[in-house]
């Protein structure tokens, strides 16, 4: 808080006391299994999806570590939830077949890189795993839908089901549809000033849908 006799701490201040912080960098060491996970798991030379997907998981990491203190914070079972939401599909192998996907899916998965990628820029150090308030978010891609880092991750995996359509592909993302659906309903409980923002983006991810 700020106050007339003590300035805000500056920004670099606070940025190398996220840093040190021990709930910011344990968790990202865990977090760097998703990210060599993905790459070992991956033919060579690896896709541009593939690359894409790293790319954006370490940017992820970056912010993670760097994120705002939480004013409130989810329980242990809406913790375990987000974790296991985040880091099931870590366990997709695409076997190389993602380097020699179709068109259809190889636009699908840039046209989500891309959308994912502005969408954490948008929320940026309010970037989190475990439902928390770090600030409501309501610019950029969050004016048409509330969660939309979630849906360009779904749309990510209906490219990725078009490139790989085995049955792991399909239980893998099966599972992480239902745990995401789950996140969503629990992570907007969290969030003051919720209600009003609701009202005013009616889309959870899909407009017109859900």
């Amino acid at each position: 808080m700020t106050t007339a006799t003590q300035p805000s701490m500056p920004i670099r201040r606070r940025l190398i006391r996220a840093l040190i912080k021990p709930g910011n960098t344990l968790p990202a060491f865990v977090w760097l299994f998703l990210v060599f996970n993905q790459a070992l798991n991956s033919g060579f030379p690896p896709s541009s999806s593939t690359i894409g997907l790293v790319v954006i998981n370490g940017t992820a990491l970056v912010l993670f570590m760097i994120r705002r203190d939480a004013s409130k914070v989810g329980n242990p079972l809406e913790g375990l939830l987000a974790i296991s939401g985040t880091f099931v599909e870590s366990f997709l192998k695409d076997a190389g077949q993602l380097s020699n996907a179709q068109l259809l899916p190889t636009l699908l998965q840039a046209v989500a890189l891309l959308g994912w990628a502005a969408s954490l820029a948008t929320l940026g150090r309010s970037f989190g795993i475990v439902p928390a308030d770090r600030g409501l978010v309501q610019h950029g891609p969050y004016r048409f839908v509330r969660h939309p880092i979630y849906a360009f991750e779904a749309l990510f995996s209906v490219g990725y089901l078009a490139a790989v359509p085995t049955t792991r592909s399909f239980v893998i993302i099966g599972v992480w549809c239902l745990l995401q659906a789950l996140r969503v309903l629990r992570e907007e409980r969290i969030l003051a000033g919720y209600d009003e923002y609701r009202r005013q983006v009616r889309w959870r991810l899909i407009p017109f849908v859900w």
